[in-house]
């Protein structure tokens, strides 16, 4: 049996949970977000009561409720995994005991006696509790709180808080429903994220008056097709029109289709237009570092567009004719790159500087898409078909290299130049159509029912 220590405050805690116990989506309306797991778990963890007065210890059973197994009134804490497995609690910047917890995982519930805490974890502030696991050498940390505060903590991440109340009031509705839905990081044990790979989520330390109406306003409300719960997917603008969701992720998603959207060009968006350059060296090393096999890049172009005219189909060809053709997201995504500091903000854009999509002029007047099957005169007035493969031809800058599907010698130039509309996945709801419908005197139920097709909200 392992040695426990003793101190006068000291509580120790016998009770057994595996490290990483498998998450349902929402609970009791209780949402277990994951603060810092895999990589970013800490060496030790700390906690101020920003409002309240000390903390309970103990542990989160199978429906969520916190069972309490002793108490502190000291009310800045840190915990620190143990050489033998557990977790020790030590008043912060001290080593004085306040609790020890002989399993890897630990419950920490701030206690105040109006009703209502609030603690501090790396400069955020949070309403809940604190479930603490034992993993990778370190602590993974998850805030378990109930859902309507969590979405009250999501709302002013993802959409400005002082946006029109209808607006937020949409807002508040798909974020309760992602999460609702989320099983996500389920392995962990834990049913959301605090970043952008779910929903940005800081505690309640940004929200406003007007965000936290929204919520309340909407409270338990959802998005349902057929009676089931959506993927509530949103981006920021949309450029124009929205997309299917299966032509940007595949699968087919009855609710999630694009339209035209009339409502963003009737307010102000910031940077709604925009316009990226890459030379081919900068293309290729994008695309290499990237994982994408092809040689060095000399021409890009819009492959093919849906009929809403957002790009589904992009096309690279390296210096030896051969090509590269990403589709969906990727369209865009295959462009990012965090060092050179570019990205292609939508799917809703055209490229110049490339071949335009591969076609070649004949005669001056018309062209052709493809080379295969093309026949040719040479200077002798021999007449032969081309075939798939690669080809060459005389231009006024010189000999240049052909391939089926475009040129593929100085066809790109020194650079390609991308210009676009929008910004984000173009999926679902646009927060900035939302916005612009809130303030043309539309409902959260109207927006809602127009980004997403054939559901019902409540």
């Amino acid at each position: 049996m392992k040695k426990l220590l003793a101190t006068v405050m000291l509580v120790v805690t016998f009770f057994t949970l595996s490290a990483v116990t498998a998450s349902a989506a929402v609970t009791n309306n209780t949402v277990k977000v994951g603060l810092r797991y895999g990589s970013s778990v800490m060496e030790s963890a700390n906690l101020e009561n920003a409002q309240g007065s000390g903390y309970a210890f103990g542990y989160f059973d199978g429906s969520r409720q916190f069972v309490p197994m002793g108490y502190t009134d000291v009310t800045t804490i840190t915990m620190t995994p143990d050489v033998w497995g557990g977790i020790t609690v030590t008043v912060t910047g001290t080593s004085q005991v306040v609790y020890t917890c002989v399993d890897s995982t630990l419950g920490v519930m701030p206690q105040d006696p109006g009703g209502d805490p609030i603690t501090w974890f790396k400069g955020y502030r949070y309403r809940g509790g604190f479930e603490y696991t034992c993993s990778n050498g370190g602590l993974q940390v998850v805030n378990v709180v109930g859902l309507e505060d969590y979405v009250k903590g999501v709302i002013p991440h993802e959409m400005n808080g002082n946006w029109p109340l209808e607006a937020l009031k949409a807002q508040a509705v798909c974020a309760r429903t992602f999460a609702c839905r989320s099983t996500k990081h389920a392995s962990y044990g834990f049913d959301v994220c605090a970043t952008i790979d779910c929903q940005v989520y800081n505690g309640v330390s940004t929200s406003t008056p007007l965000s936290d109406q929204a919520v309340n306003e909407t409270a338990g409300q959802c998005i349902r097709y057929n009676g089931q719960l959506i993927e509530a997917v949103y981006h920021s603008s949309d450029g124009g029109a929205t997309e299917d969701g299966a032509k940007v992720w595949g699968g087919d998603t009855p609710y999630l289709k694009g339209k035209t959207d009339p409502y963003e060009a009737q307010t102000t968006i910031p940077n709604y237009n925009y316009t990226v350059t890459y030379t081919p060296t900068e293309l290729t090393w994008v695309l290499q570092n990237s994982g994408y096999s092809i040689g060095s890049v000399v021409d890009v172009y819009v492959a093919e567009r849906s009929t809403l005219g957002n790009v589904t189909k992009v096309v690279f060809v390296d210096d030896t004719g051969k090509s590269l053709t990403v589709t969906g997201q990727a369209c865009s995504n295959a462009f990012y790159s965090t060092t050179l500091n570019k990205n292609v903000a939508s799917l809703r854009f055209t490229i110049s500087g490339g071949s335009g999509g591969g076609g070649f002029s004949v005669n001056g007047s018309s062209s052709l898409q493809s080379l295969t099957g093309a026949s040719v005169i040479s200077g002798k007035g021999t007449l032969s078909s081309l075939q798939e493969g690669t080809h060459s031809a005389v231009t006024s800058s010189g000999t240049v290299t052909l391939s089926a599907s475009g040129a593929s010698g100085s066809s790109g130039g020194s650079q390609f130049v991308i210009t676009g509309t929008g910004n984000g996945h173009n999926v679902g709801m646009s927060q900035y159509g939302a916005k612009a419908m809130a303030e043309l005197g539309y409902t959260y139920v109207d927006i809602l029912n127009f980004y997403y097709t054939g559901v019902t909200i409540g």
